[in-house]
């Protein structure tokens, strides 16, 4: 890039840091927004239909955050999710001793 269009500070284009500076904004807001859901499905009294749709609801959010990267939810965090709310159901209806 030429410098009158991008200035260099520190071998790096400032420009450069912008956009590395809001990657990263933007991976610590889906960071915090995973950890909430898993939270909210470890801790909150929910029933499934209301679990499901908190899943989905993150998948929203975190897909605006991350346009196209639906694949990686459902690879991911979707297992994640559902393991947490299966794990804790579980243990509400005293099972989780007998799947142990």
């Amino acid at each position: 890039m030429p410098r009158d269009v991008c200035t260099l500070m520190g071998g790096w284009c400032a420009s450069m840091n912008a956009e590395i500076r809001e990657e990263q904004i933007r991976m610590i807001k889906v960071r915090v927004l995973a950890d909430l859901t898993a939270h909210r499905l470890r801790n909150a009294k929910v029933k499934r239909e209301e679990g499901l749709a908190l899943i989905g609801q993150a998948r929203e959010e975190i897909l605006t955050l991350c346009p196209g990267k639906g694949d990686v939810f459902d690879l991911v965090l979707r297992p994640r999710f559902l393991r947490i709310f299966n794990e804790r159901a579980l243990a509400e209806w005293g099972l989780a001793d007998a799947t142990n």
